[in-house]
């Protein structure tokens, strides 16, 4: 079994790249105290009308979820091609591509709560903007340890979820021939036509799917275990194309 070879090969670049992001966050973050760059502003008052503050803000959790998106979408191939070369299995290889990008997802996370929470003490004026803080707590700049750990572990799901997407898609069009590949591009985009108008003609649809979003906007951790479900399905869905499929070539 070549585990290992691989699983090395594979954290080594992934902590290269998200070296790369955490260091480009960082810069954006120091800009924007600065002043040279800008990603929104707010306002605040004492409660009078009179405006006291006006801040630039910017966003942490969006650019780590699309970091393990798109990490996904181009490491998959390539550890598959380098394994069987090397003499490893299909499944090999994908156990540890896949426990990669869960160590990754955990670092990433963990990084950016710990630079948001330090951020957050020297009161700067600049604010990191909190997407669950916004959707849950109706305060888009947690300062609280606690809120900014369920927030995290919010977006570690998610980063987790898109993880898995990224390898199932990857997988996918790899093994697709031309023409599958313009199905699947074309019939996305209908079934998701269809499935509006499926809502909009049946009431009974439409109000199970509203139960389910207020369900699922009811706390975080119902929308961490929805991605966390997501995930597991995807990555289960990618591990049957990996077993099931011949490895084509590198330009493929």
């Amino acid at each position: 079994m070549r585990f290992a070879p691989i699983f090395k090969y594979r954290m080594r670049d992934c902590m290269i790249s998200m070296g790369v992001v955490v260091l480009v966050m960082i810069a954006l973050t120091a800009l924007c105290f600065f002043g040279i760059v800008t990603f929104g502003q707010i306002e605040s008052s004492d409660g009078s009308g009179e405006v006291i503050m006006e801040s630039t803000t910017m966003n942490f959790g969006m650019p780590v979820a699309i970091f393990m998106f798109v990490l996904s979408i181009v490491s998959i191939r390539e550890d598959m091609r380098l394994g069987i070369q090397n003499g490893a299995g299909r499944g090999t290889s994908f156990a540890a591509n896949t426990a990669c990008m869960l160590i990754t997802a955990v670092a990433m996370n963990l990084t950016f709560f710990l630079l948001t929470l330090l951020w957050n003490q020297l009161d700067t004026g600049v604010y990191i903007v909190d997407i669950f803080g916004a959707l849950y707590f109706g305060e888009p700049f947690l300062a609280g340890l606690g809120d900014l750990a369920v927030s995290t572990a919010a977006l570690l799901s998610l980063s987790v979820f898109l993880a898995a997407l990224g390898v199932f898609t990857s997988l996918m069009y790899w093994r697709l021939n031309k023409a599958g590949k313009w199905i699947v591009s074309l019939g996305t985009g209908a079934v998701i036509i269809l499935f509006v108008d499926v809502i909009i003609r049946y009431e009974a649809i439409a109000k199970a799917l509203g139960r389910f979003l207020d369900w699922l906007f009811t706390t975080p951790w119902n929308m961490a275990l929805s991605f966390a479900v997501l995930a597991a399905a995807f990555y289960a869905f990618a591990r049957l194309l990996v077993r099931r499929n011949a490895i084509t070539a590198a330009t493929a």
